[in-house]
């Protein structure tokens, strides 16, 4: 099989053919996806129906692993309306509701100090119809900003917390009481440098409370603002999964959120997260 990549109309995202991610990728065709993911933030392999072996070394290509608690010795984690009876959860349930926050833009673990670097979602079951993912380029929404807007955002931090945003959703006791304990408000820059591209982007999402220095009322209408911004065309692309579809995205520089679908049907996703090379981060595996 030849390698072909062939990018979305919009400022991200490509699909990419010619490779089978179960029998492992060649050193020249990985080199040539480290390439595309880097300069299309998000690449959509369709129908691959990864084993979860072969989902995780793909993973372990980009980096070490992420895990959700510093017991944790989980590589991949299930973002599944499935409850353990092999039934679909009713709709009130906490784990429906800890699903519902996937519904708003976000980055993944941005509450983390080091967040991570990519996400890597495998589709195992899909409803009929909804339940796309689209994502959204902070890279190119920080480019068409005003040179006004842009010196206003440099230097600015904003306060990344996981618990104040869930619980403006419900779901908490879903959550490993570990898991809980670690989670705590972080601080990010607002405005950051790719380290593989040197391109600036944005930090913002859900999770982002606040900005430091700022009244609370000031700081998320300005999030609220760049958020906006962000996720307007051509800086937006939506996959519609069928089972055994994968997608990496870079989660240093892409918002992605879940779209609604009958919660009457199972939708079962298994995603692998790829941590940041910072020596110090002890989330990595």
């Amino acid at each position: 099989m030849t390698l072909r990549i062939e990018p979305r109309n919009a400022t991200l995202g490509a699909d990419i053919y010619g490779v089978n991610l179960n029998k492992g990728v060649s050193d020249a065709d990985f080199q040539e996806i480290w390439r595309a993911w880097l300069e299309h933030a998000v690449l959509v392999f369709p129908e691959q129906h990864l084993t979860e072996e072969a989902q995780v070394a793909f993973s372990r290509r980009f980096g070490r692993l992420e895990r959700m608690t510093l017991k944790s010795t989980k590589e991949i984690i299930d973002l599944s309306n499935v409850g353990r009876d092999g039934r679909v959860v009713d709709a009130a349930s906490a784990q429906a509701l800890f699903l519902e926050g996937n519904a708003i833009w976000h980055a993944d673990s941005t509450f983390r100090t080091y967040m991570p670097k990519a996400g890597f979602l495998v589709a195992r079951q899909c409803p009929a119809t909804g339940g796309e993912t689209e994502f959204s380029d902070t890279r190119a929404a920080y480019d068409m900003l005003s040179p006004d807007r842009k010196a206003l955002l440099e230097g600015l931090e904003a306060v990344h917390d996981y618990v104040w945003a869930q619980s403006l959703i419900g779901g908490m006791e879903f959550i490993h009481p570990d898991a809980r304990k670690e989670m705590y408000p972080v601080t990010q820059s607002v405005v950051q440098v790719h380290p593989d591209t040197g391109r600036k982007h944005m930090v913002i999402g859900r999770y982002a409370s606040h900005i430091v220095g700022w009244s609370v009322e000031e700081g998320r209408a300005l999030l609220r603002e760049l958020e906006e911004f962000t996720v307007q065309p051509p800086r937006v692309i939506a996959h519609a999964w069928k089972p055994g579809d994968a997608v990496l995205w870079d989660n240093r520089c892409v918002l992605h959120r879940g779209r609604p679908f009958s919660l009457a049907e199972a939708r079962v996703m298994r995603r692998t997260t790829i941590a940041d090379d910072h020596p110090e981060n002890v989330w990595a595996l």
